[in-house]
């Protein structure tokens, strides 16, 4: 194996079948794709064949850190988990989720890049990895458990500082929606990997390294890191000042979901008392949309915070996806039921502002068992082809491919970013494998939310110029703008969330797109602008001084396996994209751009032709949306 720094050099790899576990170096591959997602693409585009699906056993469930992971990098603490992906309708095609927590240090820690697992367990097991090791061990004492539950006798087996990722019974019972989880409340959510694992009969993976990884350059790095950490810190703090650290109502305090984590996003609460089980008391963390399970009055349901956070633990435990949940699943229930199409699920009747009722919900997507499951089990999506009830309200559930809206602009459930921005999005979902909300955070959300429709941290000029900045087109973020500059914009973000996934870090710190510190508005740290941040972080770790071209390039190759092996197993091409698009020109955005003073849907005719930009940009061909011979060769793809 080829040394080199910032990279392990080699992953594990896992055959349930035959209960083997390997090693192998993929030097040849991570320097040309970086790590994490882009990773997974290349070995995808070498495992995956036409007709596999996810619960085969060939189908490879993967688990990838990259060259940021165990560093002192800001946001690192990402694991990217790719596969075929249960929860993405109509086709399960090649997928990705993202989770956090200390998982994917830790595999580096112990001298490993990733974990790559095929083929099904005869029995339960869990995947055992230690300092230049792995062994499999039995789970079957596990199964059935709960998240919680299996962390802590993980934990008292293996060491207390042992890191774990792991399914609760919707995963063991094959939910389209169950999720992979650690910690508390981290999970790689999107996608449905849950159930990967419970059709391999793979109950955990549990992890603990004492190595280090080697860099390039520590004392640069480790330099770098700390500035961006205090700029972003420092940023934060002047545009939205937190309220004292006091504890609030149930003990609440903002936690960090991993070692680097410099956001907080999540909220954790202690001894919040039950309702559906008044005799116990609950702590949790309570992240993202979890805080919609209250509902509200407008809301469908409207169950109180108390009833809302057992739920929201409950879901936790039993490993079951919150997005599709309050984006989807439980949104429709109640607009079917409003609109006289569902009195009842399976014979249970509909009762939206009871608890129990929606307790029986999450226990039917637990099991996967009895008549409510028939509709539930697997989700929204799901829910919808299985009874065939879609209201006009429910049009704007969901936006494509078996994933509820998130971040595309146009929706009323939090999604008020105002036309034209979410044209953006609107390209990205076309071409995705999933949501893009990786790719949405850092535009349509953060930008729009820090400008002059949101907190006015920006102004209209400071937006133009970082637009102009980033995408070479300051159309893109000027509210009176129509399609100009957007084709630019989604292209700039979709290479910026496979970047992302791959070295891997958060999105809500990376990339450093803004900041209040500075008259232009774009951050910059020890004179690196903030869009630059992650090359020179690269560059320190590994000692490839690629550039942000170079790494760029490894982006773009990344994108272009993923789509070929799109085209390759799964038949997609411009036919198959295009009818997303027809979700932003059927329904009217929820909220209008305030300087026009109404609401708008895009246009057909301007939209298809921002969508052929769209493609040629990246190298595909507009007619079928292939990557095309000259741009494969271009990446070194060409065979």
């Amino acid at each position: 194996m080829a040394h080199t720094t910032g990279w392990a050099g080699r992953i594990l790899m896992v055959d349930l079948t035959a209960g083997t576990i390997g090693e192998r170096d993929i030097m040849d591959l991570a320097p040309r794709v970086v790590g994490g997602r882009g990773l997974g693409a290349a070995l995808a585009w070498e495992m995956l064949r036409p007709g596999l699906t996810p619960f085969d056993p060939e189908n490879p469930l993967m688990l990838l850190a990259g060259p940021l992971s165990g560093t002192t990098a800001p946001a690192s603490g990402r694991l990217t988990i790719c596969s075929l992906a249960p929860q993405s309708y109509p086709v399960s095609w090649f997928s990705r989720g993202s989770m956090g927590g200390d998982v994917g240090h830790h595999l580096k820690y112990a001298g490993y890049d990733g974990v790559v697992i095929t083929g099904q367990a005869p029995r339960p097991v869990y995947l055992w990895v230690h300092d230049g090791g792995a062994e499999l061990r039995d789970a079957q004492d596990l199964w059935g458990q709960g998240i919680m539950a299996t962390q802590d006798t993980l934990r008292q087996r293996l060491g207390a500082k042992t890191q774990i990722a792991t399914i609760g019974p919707a995963g063991e019972n094959r939910s389209c929606i169950a999720t992979i989880s650690t910690n508390e409340g981290s999970a790689a959510g999107q996608g449905g990997f849950g159930a990967v694992m419970g059709a391999k009969r793979l109950k955990a993976l549990a992890v603990y390294g004492t190595g280090r990884v080697d860099l390039a350059d520590r004392e640069g790095f480790q330099r770098l890191a700390r500035a961006i950490a205090r700029e972003h810190i420092e940023d934060s703090r002047k545009r939205a000042p937190r309220p004292s650290n006091r504890p609030g109502i149930y003990g609440a305090r903002r936690i960090h979901c991993s070692t680097n984590c410099i956001s907080g996003c999540a909220t954790r609460f202690e001894g919040v008392p039950g309702v559906l089980q008044p005799e116990r008391t609950y702590s949790g963390v309570q992240q993202c949309t979890a805080g919609r399970f209250r509902g509200a009055e407008g809301h469908y349901w409207d169950i109180g915070f108390e009833a809302g956070f057992e739920l929201n633990v409950l879901a936790n435990d039993w490993g079951i996806n919150h997005w599709d949940l309050m984006k989807g699943l439980f949104p429709w229930i109640g607009m079917c039921h409003r609109a006289g199409l569902m009195s009842d699920i399976g014979g249970r009747p509909i009762e939206l502002d009871e608890p129990r009722f929606w307790y029986d919900v999450l226990h039917a997507i637990a099991t996967h068992d009895g008549p409510m499951a028939d509709v539930v089990a697997d989700g929204g999506r799901r829910a919808i082809a299985a009874t065939g009830f879609l209201p006009e309200e429910a049009l704007e559930v969901y936006t494509g491919w078996g994933y509820a809206n998130h971040w595309d602009g146009r929706g009323p459930r939090g999604n008020y970013i105002p036309y034209p921005f979410w044209l953006v999005s609107a390209m990205l979902w076309m071409v995705e494998t999933r949501d893009p909300m990786g790719s949405a955070h850092a535009y349509v959300q953060d930008m729009m939310r820090a400008g002059p429709f949101g907190s006015k941290t920006l102004a209209w000029e400071q937006l133009r110029g970082i637009a102009d900045h980033l995408y070479g087109r300051p159309e893109a973020m000027d509210p009176l703008s129509t399609y100009e500059g957007k084709a630019e914009a989604a292209v700039w973000h979709a290479r910026r969330s496979m970047l992302k996934d791959s070295l891997p870090l958060c999105d809500r710190v990376f990339p450093r797109l803004f900041t209040s510190l500075t008259d232009d508005g774009l951050p910059c740290v020890e004179g690196i602008k903030g869009p630059d941040l992650e090359y020179h972080l690269y560059a320190l770790a590994t000692g490839q001084e690629v550039g942000p071209d170079g790494l760029d390039e490894a982006a773009d190759r990344a994108l272009n396996l993923e789509r070929a092996e799109q085209v390759r197993d799964f038949g997609r091409s411009r036919a198959t994209d295009d009818p997303v698009l027809g979700f932003f020109c059927d329904t009217l955005e929820e909220n209008p751009n305030p300087l026009l003073g109404e609401r708008k849907r895009a246009e057909r005719e301007p939209l298809t032709e921002l969508a052929t930009r769209f493609y040629t940009l990246r190298g595909w061909d507009p007619t079928t949306g292939n990557p095309t011979p000259e741009r494969l060769r271009e990446l070194g793809l060409d065979d």
